[in-house]
């Protein structure tokens, strides 16, 4: 896991190592075991010690080792004596086996690393190396005899590449910060993204971020640059489509659930140095700290990271309505581990609301991502550093309550109305609140419902916006989602001729499009800010195909969410997490933290001059917020415009 950079001059141009050197440690925190640079055709520790060779290309590596800590992994690394150069970000679970698929075919190997496994599976196939890896990724191949700079992202997009194009000058980096650092780069902002984020909550959307500028290259895409006229061709080579196996019985599909969890959670312990996991007492972290304890107690040796005890970390709360220790530690003693609780306080986010700001690039849009900060920092002060987490399971196997209206939905359409009723009534009688309280999902509510509901009573009444416009635009989920419902646009067929479901479709859209770039995104900077690999082994790409081609019945089923994956780790969750049937959702005490404990510090911030005018009637704000607001989405309205502003703070954005 690491940090890459890089640097490709237009023709007669030359780099300056200073600026590569600049640019690389903007990003150290990504990688403190040990750094190295390409300028031209030289590897250097440092890239002063090149600063007099003309080059026009360079690249820069910040290394955190975790597969072989020996200087022999240090990047930017060749194989062919300076033909091709690699710079890598990532972990290829499925390196062992190709490793040896590529020593049967005459390569031979220096290191114990997966980083020379890609680099010679890419001289061995080309780009079509890119199917046959199993992980995640951001790399950037340098194929000198070519004149080529080939870069690919992993299929999900769980590992970051930004990159910027501008006067025949084209950059990359894991990080936006590194590439606005750049000298004589533009910082401008995409007002269509600021706004998206202040009524959405969201501002990760396919290549766009909130430079325009910059660029994220999409999951599942490559990017190959012609060094010689600058020519950018970006390709997608993996697309998620469902591929249902009609005939086979529900107990098969849950089995080959199981079967690709277990191996999904052994691949992702191996590590040269301490692992743990993440735990909020939900299904999805408690269902990875389930496994991971089966693996340690059975198969020590496929847990030998995990060292003499298993670490779990939880965010508490003392307000109850957001707390769920209680589930969290029932795992954590299922499993065997030691638990560490974290207790986030409002004064220390705000001291550190600044510092998060900066390290996540873009706005985040709640204080949930603080309550994830303050975890990756305790891994990191217990001395984990690899870290485990259950990102992406409701996205796959279907834990939303949108993912429930989708088949609520597609059984009414259908006419199935035994079905309809029975899992309505079951969602009556579960008092399943998350599901039962449409407001709470108010990212997904088409404009009439939300004004009719008034969630967004304050974000309203203070924006410099056609609110409508805005709320309806096309890009929008609450768009997409109605028109997947209302129009019909749910038996879309594939290359593979299969249709899709309602809850396939918003379930790609938000593994692709929507939800899922967001919370990973934040997951890779907060746990990188204290240099910890976080891995999410649910979404590893065989588990989200499959996962997405279950039928809905095995995703929803008499009011139970994710139904498929609690029968297929049944005997790892205690019965309090698998027959639980509330969902918290990332539950932070917005409403607490904004309206009383940290209202001071609000007020002086709205008081000073802010940056967020151009968006944002600051008077009619001060004025919202001196008044009593009785719903939660109203503050967490207010939390955007706040967050919007410390961004453009910290990025000098006007």
């Amino acid at each position: 896991m690491c940090g890459i950079t890089g640097i490709v001059a237009p023709a007669g141009a030359r780099i300056s190592s200073d600026t590569l050197q600049r640019m690389t440690d903007v990003i150290a925190h990504r990688g403190p075991d040990g750094e190295g640079f390409l300028v031209g055709s030289r590897f250097v520790r440092k890239a002063a010690e090149a600063q007099h060779l003309p080059a026009q290309v360079g690249l820069g590596h910040r290394r955190l080792a975790i597969l072989d800590l020996s200087d022999r992994g240090i990047q930017p690394l060749t194989v062919d004596g300076g033909r091709t150069w690699l710079v890598f970000n990532g972990e290829i679970y499925n390196y062992r086996e190709l490793k040896a698929e590529l020593a049967a075919r005459g390569c031979r190997f220096t290191t114990q690393t997966d980083t020379e496994v890609l680099l010679h599976a890419y001289l061995t196939w080309g780009e079509g190396c890119l199917p046959r890896l199993q992980g995640m990724f951001g790399f950037a191949i340098w194929d000198v005899a070519r004149g080529v700079l080939f870069c690919a992202r992993d299929r999900i997009g769980i590992k970051p590449f930004y990159y910027t194009a501008v006067n025949g000058w084209f950059a990359f980096a894991s990080e936006i910060k590194a590439l606005v650092s750049l000298p004589g780069q533009p910082r401008t902002l995409d007002d269509d993204a600021a706004l998206g984020f202040l009524i959405h909550s969201n501002c990760d959307y396919n290549e766009r971020t909130m430079f325009r500028e910059v660029k994220a290259l999409p999951g599942g895409h490559s990017l190959r640059l012609d060094v010689a006229s600058g020519r950018i061709d970006v390709r997608r080579y993996w697309e998620l489509v469902p591929r249902p196996r009609n005939g086979t019985a529900d107990t098969s599909k849950i089995a080959d659930v199981r079967e690709l969890l277990m191996d999904a959670m052994e691949r992702h312990l191996i590590s040269d140095v301490r692992a743990g996991s993440c735990l909020s007492g939900g299904i999805d972290s408690s269902v990875v700290v389930g496994l991971i304890g089966k693996l340690w107690r059975e198969q020590p040796e496929a847990a030998a990271a995990l060292g003499d005890r298993f670490f779990t970390f939880t965010s508490c709360w003392d307000n109850p309505e957001c707390d769920e220790r209680e589930f969290a530690l029932a795992a954590a003693s299922a499993a065997g581990a030691t638990p560490h609780l974290v207790f986030p306080t409002a004064l220390d986010f705000w001291e550190t609301f600044p510092r998060m700001a900066w390290h996540q690039d873009m706005p985040f849009g709640s204080f949930s991502y603080y309550a994830q900060w303050s975890v990756m920092r305790a891994a990191r002060e217990a001395g984990v550093k690899v870290l485990l987490d259950g990102q992406g399971g409701d996205e796959v196997f279907g834990g939303y309550a949108k993912f429930r209206y989708a088949y609520f939905a597609s059984l009414f359409r259908s006419g199935r109305w035994p079905s309809l009723a029975r899992e309505l009534t079951a969602a009556v009688l579960q008092n399943d609140n998350y599901v039962l309280d449409v407001r709470k999902g108010f990212r997904y509510l088409p404009g009439p419902l939300r004004r009719l509901l008034g969630v967004d009573s304050m974000l309203k009444g203070v924006l410099r916006a056609d609110w409508n416009r805005s709320v309806s635009a096309e890009s929008t989920p609450a768009t997409r989602w109605w028109r997947y419902a209302t129009n019909g646009d749910t038996g879309a067929k594939h290359g593979n001729g299969h249709a899709t479901t309602l809850m396939q479709r918003v379930q790609i859209d938000d593994i692709v499009v929507d939800t899922l770039p967001m919370l990973l995104r934040m997951e890779d900077r907060s746990s990188m800010a204290f240099s910890l690999e976080a891995r999410v082994p649910l979404l590893d790409h065989r588990i989200v195909e499959l996962g997405i081609s279950l039928p809905d019945h095995l995703k929803v089923r008499r009011g139970w969410s994710k139904y498929a994956m609690r029968e297929a780790a049944r005997d790892e969750l205690p019965a309090l997490i698998r027959q639980r049937t509330t969902k918290l959702g990332f539950a932070a005490p917005d409403r607490a933290w904004l309206g009383h404990e940290l209202r001071p510090q609000i007020t002086a911030m709205l008081e000073a001059p802010m940056r967020v005018e151009r968006f944002v009637d600051v008077k009619a704000l001060r004025r919202s917020y001196a008044a009593p607001h009785s719903s939660a989405e109203a503050y967490l309205g207010l939390f955007r415009i706040l967050a919007l502003e410390m961004w453009m703070q910290a990025f000098d954005v006007s």
